[in-house]
């Protein structure tokens, strides 16, 4: 199982023409991933929203993102959890 990129989230938003992917991947008996991105900062952080809510509320992860600072580390412009 290998972690889903974000540029992979970006190429169905480019080719789908989304403002916001959640990408949330299933492995049964071997772990899940949730990617996000953005358009731009406001769609990013929305993005990165749901799916904090998919992963903590839905899917009982345990922990928390700094999603803030991950979103700024990449620029603003995707965000991948």
């Amino acid at each position: 199982m290998k972690p889903i990129p974000i540029s992979a989230a970006r190429r169905v938003a480019e080719q789908y023409g989304y403002d916001q992917v959640v990408i949330v991947a299933r492995k049964v008996n071997g772990g899940e991933h949730c990617t996000t991105y953005g358009v731009d900062k406001a769609n990013c952080d929305v993005a990165a929203r749901i799916g904090n809510f998919f992963k903590f509320n839905l899917m009982k992860w345990s922990g928390q993102c700094d999603c803030a600072a991950r979103s700024q580390a990449s620029g603003g412009d995707e965000h991948g959890t």
